[in-house]
C-alpha cells in the first residue's frame, strides 16, 4: 500500500480577491521623473539651509559666550572681600 501524498486545500475564492493587486511600475516614467531632477539646485538648497543654520549656531555661541563671562564675573565679585563699613 502506498500512502497518498495530501494535496493542499483549494483556497477560499474570497481571500484573493480581497486584496488589491499591486500597481503596475513603469520603468520609463521612473527614469524620466529621475532625469528631471537638477542635482546642483538640491546642493545649493542644502548649502543655504546649512548656512542658515550655522548662523544660528554662532549667535548662539556668541549668546553662550556673554553668558559665561557675565559669570565669571559675578563669581569674581562673590570672591572679593567687602569693605569693612564704618559703624
Amino acid at each position: 500500500m502506498t500512502d497518498p501524498t495530501p494535496q493542499p486545500s483549494p483556497e477560499p475564492e474570497g481571500q484573493n480577491a480581497s486584496q488589491p493587486a499591486p500597481p503596475q511600475v513603469d520603468q520609463e516614467e521612473i527614469l524620466k521623473a529621475i532625469s528631471g531632477i537638477d542635482v546642483s539646485a538640491i546642493e545649493a538648497d542644502i548649502e543655504s539651509a546649512f548656512g542658515s543654520r550655522m548662523a544660528e549656531l554662532d549667535k548662539m555661541l556668541e549668546g553662550l559666550d556673554e553668558l559665561v563671562n557675565k559669570i565669571e564675573s559675578d563669581i569674581q565679585n562673590l570672591d572679593q572681600p567687602k569693605p569693612e563699613s564704618p559703624q
